[in-house]
């Protein structure tokens, strides 16, 4: 076949003397795979360009606090004149509390590189370090740290723990390095603010959500509220009835502030407070739609249920 001359059929057997001829074959299959490949790439640039996993922030909102469950009992007497010459056996005391509560922060050493204080930010106190104290490094600046805690820097407080107990502590790491002298008048001082030398009875403590289902358990199980939810539930001879029908979403919560003579007598200061926070009390927000006589209604229902009740 001559020089630009076009075959009529392909023969295949040439292609073996001339492998390159084949790539035409080929090429759209190589042209389909690096454009999906392509668009794979750009839509996931984000992702493949970060080599390491982003840092997550707790919002501390949206944390769910409450104190412990803690028996009461009797804190005993301290003798702060042991304070000025501390026993082996209190410093050994002291290392064995600080390893059980503080070593995971502040670290075995106090140098505040402690594995658990690693994500903290602040970092935990490093006691070596003699600048940047919160409170201070006086004997009663420590033993405030350890009693009422620093909540913005993450310090837990110990008040739980016998006064005792707090003071060898402090004892302890003050052998890490040179801290102020202990005198008369910080001991003085100390006493007089935290009744040391008296020492102190301590109540028993409960988690504020168990006190309140406790208070509501109570509450809800009362004849009066019983009586006055089932009131303002079924009633529906007056229009104020059918409007809480309609609009309330938690009639027990409304019910409730009928018992506590929380609804208020001015027909204007009603409206103001369910207006501006209609799902705290015990409304649907659909509430705001009232005209000004079903409003009227509504408020005239809830203070006849009060009457009721007194009756």
């Amino acid at each position: 076949m001559g020089k630009g001359k076009i075959e009529a059929e392909m023969k295949y057997r040439e292609l073996l003397n001339n492998p390159i001829r084949l790539f035409g074959f080929a090429f759209p299959y190589f042209f389909v795979i690096i454009l999906l490949a392509g668009i794979f790439y750009v839509k996931n640039l984000d992702t493949i360009s970060f080599n390491s996993i982003p840092i997550s922030y707790i919002d501390s909102l949206n944390i769910d606090r409450d104190i412990e469950q803690k028996r009461g009992g009797i804190m005993p007497a301290v003798e702060l004149n042991r304070v000025l010459n501390p026993t082996e056996e209190m410093i050994r005391k002291g290392k064995e509390l600080y390893d059980a509560n503080c070593q995971s922060c502040h670290g075995s050493g106090g140098k505040g590189d402690g594995p658990a204080g690693v994500a903290m930010n602040p970092n935990p106190r490093n006691f070596l370090d003699t600048n940047g104290w919160t409170i201070g490094r006086t004997f009663p600046d420590l033993y405030k740290t350890l009693q009422e805690g620093i909540i913005k820097n993450g310090m837990a407080a110990y008040e739980y723990m016998p006064p005792s107990d707090r003071i060898d502590i402090i004892l302890y790491l003050r052998t890490f390095t040179d801290f102020p002298e202990i005198t008369n008048d910080q001991l003085s001082q100390l006493d007089a603010t935290y009744n040391l030398s008296a020492g102190a009875t301590m109540p028993n403590q409960i988690p504020v959500k168990k006190s309140v289902k406790i208070l509501v358990s109570e509450f809800n199980g009362s004849d009066t509220f019983s009586e006055l939810l089932f009131y303002i539930k079924s009633d529906g001879s007056q229009v104020g009835a059918r409007l809480l029908n309609e609009y309330s979403y938690s009639p027990e919560r409304i019910a409730g502030q009928v018992l506590k003579g929380e609804i208020s007598m001015r027909l204007d200061e009603f409206i103001k407070t369910v207006s501006h926070d209609p799902l705290a009390s015990g409304f649907k927000t659909s509430v705001v739609s009232l005209s000004k006589s079903e409003w009227n209604e509504l408020h005239k229902f809830l203070l006849e249920s009060r009457n009721l009740r007194k009756s």
